[in-house]
């Protein structure tokens, strides 16, 4: 499907496309600003091409406007992608060209920290855009405690009490896999943990206690939750037929890779947490940052509370937990359309 395509049966109101330093693809995707500007990351990844970043951008901003929704907070949904190998290709230069196109935008996108980028990067973009998020915190902790608060409402809802004895397969321990292996541990779980890069696993194991698996196995292993914490796309209706786990809770942004794998987890009994509902814990903290509250810790934990609600509301309706989470964010947003 065309990114223009997409623009129409998507809802989308925005995807700007500039060319950058050495030619590169600056991608902007504003999905819905109903609730409030659309507050995102910046991605730097290497995509296989640029409709391929396009895409991505689009199906993250759109995660975006649910995640705000459902978090109770006053922005819409957006994100940004550079098409860019993050440990080689990105400058100085790079990052002030796409704040410069940010600055295009007049504000109605704000960008944070994602995949490839820090609070060192937003500070140089924030010298060309009228608004950052993520320049003098990062969000990447409370990411992680919102997933572990997540986490304990599927135990809950499982007749468990609370995340002690669990066993749990954390795939990817970038800043956000490793938070929730620290925290994991420290409630008394036991934690599996799988990354590309050896430095990594072995930060988790030598650090918080936990086991270190192969990727090969991360999914397929005999735990009680998996918890998906680097690229999306992973799961997929082959991964859901492989999964020995009882739940899926998701850290890493557009988990799952089709609709199908939803129907596939609803139809096999697999307590499925959507990753825009469990995720929002470095929203919240960006929305702080960005609006200089300091008192938001609560609203993070409160993730646990929204969690509850869908899996009651999925129970009860018949549909599949995305389903349930996206029809009581596009609820809100109707609300508010309609004032």
């Amino acid at each position: 499907m065309s990114a223009i395509n997409s623009l129409a049966e998507q809802d989308f109101e925005q995807l700007s496309i500039q060319r950058v330093e050495n030619g590169l693809a600056s991608i902007i995707a504003v999905h819905d600003t109903t609730l409030g500007p659309a507050l995102g990351g910046v991605r730097i990844r290497q995509y296989e091409s640029d409709d391929a970043a396009a895409a991505d951008a689009m199906r993250l901003a759109r995660a975006m406007t649910y995640k705000a929704a459902l978090a109770g907070l006053a922005l819409g949904g957006g994100k940004s992608v550079i098409n860019a190998d993050p440990r080689s290709q990105k400058t100085r230069a790079l990052l002030e060209a796409h704040g410069r196109h940010i600055g295009l935008l007049g504000g109605r996108y704000i960008p944070g920290a994602d995949m490839g980028t820090g609070p060192a990067d937003l500070k140089v973009i924030a010298e060309h855009a009228p608004r950052v998020s993520s320049d003098g915190r990062d969000p990447s902790p409370y990411t992680a405690r919102g997933v572990v608060a997540s986490i304990s409402a599927v135990a809950d809802h499982l007749g468990r009490d609370g995340v002690e004895g669990l066993r749990v397969a954390v795939q990817g321990a970038g800043n956000v896999g490793l938070g929730i292996v620290e925290l994991l541990s420290a409630a008394g779980a036991t934690v599996l943990v799988a990354d590309p890069d050896p430095e990594r696993v072995r930060l988790a194991v030598e650090g918080f206690g936990a086991q270190a698996i192969s990727l090969d196995e991360i999914l397929q292993t005999d735990v009680d939750v998996v918890c998906p914490a680097g690229p999306g796309l992973v799961i997929d209706e082959r991964a859901v037929d492989r999964l020995k786990a009882v739940a899926l809770v998701g850290a890493a942004n557009n988990m799952l890779a089709s609709p199908a794998a939803g129907d596939a987890l609803t139809a096999r009994g697999i307590v499925h947490v959507p990753d825009f509902v469990s995720n929002a814990g470095g929203l919240i903290s960006c929305d702080a940052e960005v609006n200089g509250l300091t008192d938001f810790v609560g609203k993070v934990d409160r993730i646990a509370d929204v969690v509850m609600e869908i899996l009651d509301r999925a129970r009860v309706t018949g549909v599949d937990t995305s389903t349930a989470a996206i029809e009581l964010a596009e609820r809100r947003i109707a609300e508010v359309r309609a004032a």
